[in-house]
């Protein structure tokens, strides 16, 4: 029978059952299923969930590249599976993945594409092409609890003011005190007097200079490249992961007996799992910069055993559950064996962060450890804390895990 292609977003689909669940209904009725994750926040609830065999998370793709990924494999028909956390997010997660799959030059008429969404029991029929109709109908037949809703129409996200040259993109969905996140980085909250559920995002020259219905976080901003308003996936949260799994995956595939061994840096987590499955190189120890990657880092590098170096300034967004005041206690849950992070003075992480990737990783973002790997990661620790001596105000550690033998 056709392949479906099942695209994963989020950790609430999988944390609830919900993936699983659905991959073995189609597979029941004779569907031959790939099922792949979009975007990185799902990556460690996979792991969680012992599916690593069943949904690939071995690419760093976004949900429209995962759908163009499919389709140039031939595989046409669609199904997102998401658990949205109100109906209208969850319209909006599909309709923005279509859209960033149309404006990359992708062809329509190349697609089926519809969205199983848990939160409502809702099946939304996006795009079906013409042979694939029957396809859609045994799906909507399995799925029978699903009520069937009709898609919103694409039209612009964005408007424009010619004469201040303005962009202005209107997010829906928005629940008061909410994080505002673009490409991992928490660039603002709505304000908690916000009652209509939308905030306004308004930028000039691909930058944010403002948030109708919340707050710049502007720190942050210089984080970011310059951006698109009209193609980005921008997400709204209180926490990345709203549900909690079964259980703890391990993974011990950080040790897979390459040559080369590495320390890598990084500033968002973005990139963080491909450089952990490499094929070329072992990541040995991660160099996180900032309290929100820090945290989402440890938290994934815990389940492989790879070591962390964090630096941090107290300036939490609170995206992991677990970080509410921000003080260097709460990290402890996140830290991986042999780990250690540093509590630095206000506004000092990125400042020593710049030092650490110029004066260390030589303005990259990789470092060969040759030789005595382990004696190599703790001189990187003693070159970090000399650096940063002047701001430390805190330093966390966590036990060596000696092995056995």
């Amino acid at each position: 029978m056709k392949p479906i292609g099942l695209l994963v977003h989020g950790p609430e689909v999988i944390d609830e059952g919900e993936a699983e669940e659905a991959i073995e209904t189609l597979k029941e009725v004779g569907f031959e299923v790939k099922a792949a994750l979009g975007g990185i926040t799902g990556k460690t609830a996979v792991i969680d969930a012992g599916m690593r065999h069943v949904i690939d998370i071995s690419k760093d793709m976004k949900p429209s590249e995962v759908v163009e990924d499919f389709v140039n494999r031939g595989v046409d028909f669609i199904v997102l599976v998401n658990h949205a956390k109100t109906e209208e997010s969850g319209f909006m997660l599909g309709e923005g993945i279509l859209r960033n799959f149309i404006d990359r030059g992708s062809a329509k008429a190349n697609l089926s594409f519809a969205q199983l969404e848990y939160s409502s029991r809702i099946i939304i029929r996006w795009l079906v092409k013409p042979g694939n109709e029957n396809v859609y109908v045994k799906i909507t037949g399995v799925f029978s609890a699903f009520r069937e809703r009709e898609p919103h129409k694409l039209e612009s996200r964005c408007k424009k003011d010619v004469h201040s040259d303005l962009m202005y993109r209107a997010i829906r969905g928005v629940h008061p005190g909410e994080k505002i996140v673009v490409d991992g980085v928490v660039i603002g909250m709505s304000s908690h007097e916000n009652k209509n559920n939308s905030v306004t995002l308004v930028a000039k020259a691909g930058k944010l200079v403002k948030i109708m219905g919340g707050t710049l976080i502007n720190h942050n901003l210089e984080k970011l490249p310059p951006l698109d308003l009209e193609k980005e996936m921008i997400k709204t949260a209180s926490v990345i992961r709203r549900t909690k799994p079964r259980t703890i995956g391990m993974d011990g595939v950080s040790r897979k007996g390459k040559r080369k061994k590495i320390a890598c840096f990084f500033y968002t987590v973005e990139n963080l799992f491909p450089k952990i499955e490499g094929r070329d190189a072992d990541v040995e120890v991660a160099v996180a910069i900032g309290d929100d990657t820090t945290s989402i880092a440890g938290d994934l590098l815990k389940r492989f055993g790879i070591r962390m170096i964090g630096i941090t300034d107290g300036d939490a967004d609170g995206l992991i559950n677990g970080i509410e005041s921000g003080a260097l206690e709460e990290y402890v849950k996140f830290l991986p064996p042999d780990s250690m992070i540093l509590r630095l003075k206000p506004e000092k992480d990125d400042i020593i962060g710049r030092r650490v990737k110029e004066e260390i990783f030589k303005g990259g973002e990789e470092l060969e450890l040759e030789g005595d790997v382990e004696k190599q990661c703790e001189d990187l620790k003693h070159r970090i804390l000399d650096l940063a001596k002047e701001d430390i105000i805190g330093v966390l550690r966590s036990p060596t895990v000696k092995s056995e033998g």
